[in-house]
């Protein structure tokens, strides 16, 4: 099922539901400490709050990506948004569940694959027609960095890897978590660099960027099939033309 509307008020939407799982967790916290009893259930209540915060967010990042109008983004975001939903309801069961073990084991799993793929999400769609390869390489950078650690991590939950074994490429997943979260930092401040360097551009460039800029704003709107598909061919050309 297709969520309505502009990825702006999908956008809002995602934030509206990660502000109330936040303020529910808040609320039961706060009562439960007032009342001086902080029991299994109101646990329960704060994590699965939480998780809905979570796991909306990472869902709303590959509903969008799904809007780009490329079939391989398009199929990237169905599982996004599959594993958030996945995810979710295994914390759930794992929650609210007295036999827990294999929900968790499940829910880590689910929640490793949703949390690599939400982020994989933002940063490609992130993406612009006019990135530098130093940009594109930095995409690509913090995708499989983390893809890597997140790939460690479901071994470490199904049992594959032993203590031994984790402590020894610890401090080696733990390198490729920063280098993953430089290769996301940097790429928004190279762009605002780059387009400064650049105060002028030509007719011939300036047309291929409008171009770009329209494509763009309608591959984000609620077209039908056929006409994502003449947008990602405009895309495409726009690339030729810029290469």
């Amino acid at each position: 099922m297709q969520m309505a509307g502009e990825p702006a008020a999908l956008r809002t939407a995602a934030g509206w539901a990660f502000v109330a799982g936040l303020c529910v967790a808040g609320a039961v916290a706060i009562v439960a400490l007032l009342n001086g009893s902080f029991d299994d259930d109101d646990l329960r209540v704060v994590g699965s709050s939480l998780g809905f915060s979570v796991f909306s967010s990472t869902g709303a990042a590959g509903s969008a990506l799904r809007r780009r109008g490329d079939a391989s983004k398009e199929a990237f975001g169905m599982l996004t948004m599959a594993a958030a939903v996945a995810a979710f309801g295994l914390l759930l069961l794992a929650l609210w569940s007295d036999d827990s073990d294999s929900a968790w084991q499940a829910f880590g799993v689910a929640g490793l694959v949703a949390l690599w793929s939400g982020h994989a999400s933002l940063v490609l769609g992130a993406r612009r027609p006019g990135d530098s390869a130093l940009v594109a390489l930095l995409a690509g950078v913090a995708v499989v960095a983390l893809g890597i650690d997140a790939a460690a991590g479901i071994l470490a939950v199904i049992g594959a890897l032993d203590d031994t074994e984790v402590e020894g490429v610890g401090q080696a997943l733990a390198a490729l978590l920063v280098i993953a979260l430089l290769a996301t930092a940097l790429p928004p401040v190279l762009r605002r660099l780059q387009g400064a360097r650049v105060p002028q551009r030509s007719s011939r460039n300036g047309l291929a960027d409008g171009v770009a800029d329209v494509a763009e704003r309608l591959g984000a709107m609620d077209l039908p099939p056929q006409a994502h598909a003449e947008i990602a061919r405009l895309r495409e050309l726009v690339r030729e033309e810029a290469g």
